[in-house]
């Protein structure tokens, strides 16, 4: 299920369902604190669904860790239990998104028939007597009805719903009384899933990290089948085997002595720099007060109307000035990126202060010219 997330001007279009992992780094990707997790997003790709107008067009709002309950409840829809899901949509299309998640926990109250329209429908009416006027009928007098007729009347009788060659009967759909509960997610950075070896892997178990030795010890010469991480470009291929976990656990320890903030900060250093390899984000951690973040700041025009707004007193009217090369211009001098999770400067390198040289010309010189064709007229 795709879904378009957003949060005052961030925005991220994201494939459900996720890892706590992923959902944890889509909060932060929007600046949404971890302990709040309320989301507000619009469903675009509801397993090639078409979805009615009203339901595309709509905002909803939902802890993100109940929008991937949602999204897995659909994953787990076979093809009579989609049909009902989505006769009810049609059926109740001014539906709230805890509607919808009840939805999937009460599709037993449809009743759903294979069948692809009026005529099939009249069919199985008149064969199995369905209608009470049909009771005392003879058999003569059954074969020269309208199947058509017969089957419209009894979709008006029931308000039944046609759905991808199913009759579904919402009439009798009623809410389930169920309450969700989501507590804290587990407070560990990468989930290993463990096995014996390459060929028991039906015994394989989860471990988290940070863990004792005494668990490193156990799962020192066993196979991992899958690694889920809290940094994304930390993933199977970056532990090349077992003999590794130690080290991993070594950067688990290190992460869970970072602040939420230094945390986020990590990831958009490993995003600017492209680090990939466990051995280089622990080197990295013991430089991270060097670099200076935005978090506020998400794209190169926004950064330079920032840059000039810090360093020109009196400056106006650049909310509709497009600075992206002015932008690209100062962070590529300083070694600094925009990223995911906002803008990182350079190793050593400050975000906003002056820059007076080049090894060639002097910087100011060769940006006022772009500077005075980008925003000329303005008031400074």
């Amino acid at each position: 299920m795709r879904v378009h997330l957003k949060n005052d001007g961030y925005a991220l279009s994201a494939e459900f369902p996720m890892t706590v992992f992923e959902m944890q780094d889509a909060l932060d990707k929007l600046q949404i604190p971890p302990e709040t997790r309320a989301v507000t997003f619009q469903i675009y790709d509801f397993r090639n669904m078409n979805l009615l107008s009203e339901l595309c067009e709509k905002d909803f709002t939902a802890d993100i860790f109940r929008l991937n309950l949602f999204a897995e409840r659909l994953e787990n829809l076979d093809d009579t239990e989609m049909a009902a899901m989505k006769s009810l949509l049609q059926t109740y299309p001014e539906s709230d998104f805890e509607d919808m998640l009840l939805m999937t926990y009460g599709l037993d109250s449809v009743m759903v028939y294979p069948c692809e329209d009026c005529r099939e429908l009249g069919e199985t009416v008149i064969e199995n007597e369905l209608l009470p006027e049909l009771e005392s009928c003879s058999d003569e007098i059954l074969e020269l009805l309208d199947c058509e007729k017969v089957g419209q009347l009894m979709q008006e009788r029931e308000g039944g719903v046609f759905v991808d060659g199913y009759y579904c009967v919402t009439s009798g759909y009623e809410p389930p009384d169920i309450h969700f509960e989501f507590g804290e997610p587990e407070q560990c950075f990468f989930r290993l899933l463990i096995a014996p070896d390459a060929q028991k892997t039906a015994q394989a178990q989860w471990i988290s990290l940070p863990c004792n030795a005494e668990t490193l010890l156990e799962v020192y010469d066993q196979t991992c089948c899958e690694l889920q991480s809290s940094l994304p470009w930390i993933t199977s291929d970056s532990l090349k085997n077992m003999h590794q976990i130690g080290i991993l656990n070594a950067l688990a320890e290190r992460m869970s002595e970072l602040s939420h903030n230094d945390f986020v900060k990590l990831k958009a250093v490993m995003d600017s720099e492209r680090i990939r390899e466990i051995p280089d984000v622990l080197a990295c951690m013991e430089h991270l007060p060097e670099y200076e973040w935005d978090r506020f700041v998400r794209d190169c025009s926004e950064f330079g109307r920032a840059y000039l707004m810090k360093n020109l007193s009196g400056v106006s009217g650049l909310e509709s000035v497009d600075l992206y090369e002015f932008g690209s211009r100062i962070l590529e001098q300083t070694g600094g990126a925009v990223t995911s999770y906002g803008v990182i400067s350079g190793r050593g390198q400050s975000l906003y202060s002056v820059l007076t040289m080049q090894p060639e010309q002097q910087l100011e010189e060769d940006l006022e010219e772009d500077f005075e064709m980008k925003i000329g007229g303005l008031s400074l």
